[in-house]
């Protein structure tokens, strides 16, 4: 597939940079490099660094090591670490990604932002569920506002809907969207996970329509039930070129690391890699490190077995929110429960005015949820709120859902 008259105006015929494409000469064993403007490692400031976790992995960088992950480093990834993210994606997802398949990034945030720099001009249009997730929608808008939103129920994006919108659109011989975009595991805000019969449609469509999915899974991994893991839609892909595929460590490792990766076609790949050469250069080397060290300490099972323990909490809160919700909310009120992720979306009656009930109610009743309207690309949930339940104790939840439960009675009495 070649990708050149797909990308937006300013990808194209974006040059390498001549310094950074020389990197790789530099593990040739022997070479005198005069070449790159390195500083030199005598002068960094740091002497050690050790890191405990809290499984009672201990950690050292010095020497060597320590003075090349505070070095400038490749734009893709560090190469151990890219060797270490394909294990990874190989156990979590069955999926095997070759070296030009994967991209280090300064969290999947940034992934959102390139796939729409790459492919978005003023005019495109691009395709998600709505709700949707905010930060997406600022990635988007920096370069078009021309969006086909999609409604989301239980079982994720309507791709029934989908269908019918790109049918119209190619019977009226309309520009067709530049690419679909889903979280289908623990939906923010929306909760719901993509069922698998929809992950195939959506695929499926895609094939007939000759368009990318972007698939940003941050909450893959944060299960809250004993259901089986769905499929990535990246792995039912058994072409690998229909699919870009955003993972996180935010969620499951700490996410003022700020690192996550980007996975996908090789061509597409050497876009994200151009794109980091003129924006940031590389994803810090030093975080790169800290997550290789962790990963190779740790171990692959062992990092699942801790995210699937530190989702109990995870589980405890989602309950306790459910319990409260079903107790202190009027019938009126509908919502999903999620099976992975961190938030529960509420639909209240359709005469509240959420973004009106935060701004008259939060700072007298103390109680603070996203009014819906900021998940919206086209002016609507107007009557939905989003909770996140992942930083509250089970006691804050149950008091935080009275208050909240006031706030509805509060506005329906207006």
């Amino acid at each position: 597939m070649d990708i050149q008259d797909r990308l937006a105006d300013r990808a194209k015929d974006k040059s390498p940079s001549a310094i950074r494409e020389l990197l790789a000469y530099m593990k040739i064993d022997g070479m005198i490099s005069l070449g790159g403007g390195y500083p030199n490692p005598d002068t960094f400031a740091f002497e050690r660094v050790r890191i405990e976790f809290k499984d009672g992995q201990k950690i050292e960088i010095d020497g060597e090591e320590l003075a090349s992950a505070s070095q400038y480093g490749p734009s893709d990834a560090h190469s151990t670490l890219k060797q270490e993210i394909q294990q990874w994606h190989s156990f979590k997802d069955n999926v095997e990604l070759r070296d030009d398949q994967i991209v280090v990034l300064n969290g999947s945030q940034e992934g959102l932002f390139i796939m729409a720099y790459l492919f978005a001009n003023h005019d495109d249009r691009l395709v998600f569920s709505e709700p949707i997730y905010p930060g997406t929608l600022a990635a988007f808008r920096s370069f078009t506002k021309n969006f086909i939103a999609v409604p989301l129920d239980s079982h994720g994006m309507q791709t029934e809907i989908l269908e019918q919108k790109l049918e119209t659109i190619e019977m009226t011989g309309e520009v067709l969207p530049k690419f679909i975009y889903t979280i289908p595991n623990g939906h923010n805000p929306g909760g719901v996970a993509l069922s698998l019969s929809r992950r195939k449609h959506m695929l499926d469509i895609a094939e007939r329509y000759d368009l990318f999915i972007l698939e940003d899974d941050p909450y893959q991994l944060l299960k809250l039930d004993k259901s089986p893991q769905l499929p990535t839609i990246q792995s039912l892909d058994k072409s690998r070129k229909r699919v870009v595929r955003l993972d996180s460590f935010s969620k499951i490792f700490a996410p003022g690391l700020r690192i996550g990766y980007v996975s996908g076609p090789a061509d597409i790949m050497r876009q994200f890699v151009l794109f980091k050469q003129s924006a940031n250069l590389h994803t810090s080397t030093f975080i790169q490190v800290i997550l290789l060290r962790y990963l190779k300490a740790a171990g692959h099972q062992k990092f699942m077995e801790l995210i699937k323990k530190n989702c109990e909490s995870y589980r405890i809160n989602r309950d306790a929110m459910v319990v409260a919700a079903k107790k202190h909310l009027i019938p009126e009120v509908k919502f999903n429960i999620p099976g992975e992720g961190m938030f529960i979306w509420f639909e209240l009656p359709k005469q509240c005015n959420c973004k009106r009930m935060i701004e008259e109610q939060c700072e007298e009743l103390k109680v603070l949820l996203v009014p819906g309207d900021a998940f919206s690309s086209q002016n609507g949930c107007k009557n939905f709120m989003r909770a996140s339940f992942s930083m509250v104790s089970p006691e804050d939840i149950d008091e935080g859902m009275r208050r909240f439960g006031a706030m509805i009675k509060n506005e329906l009495h207006r």
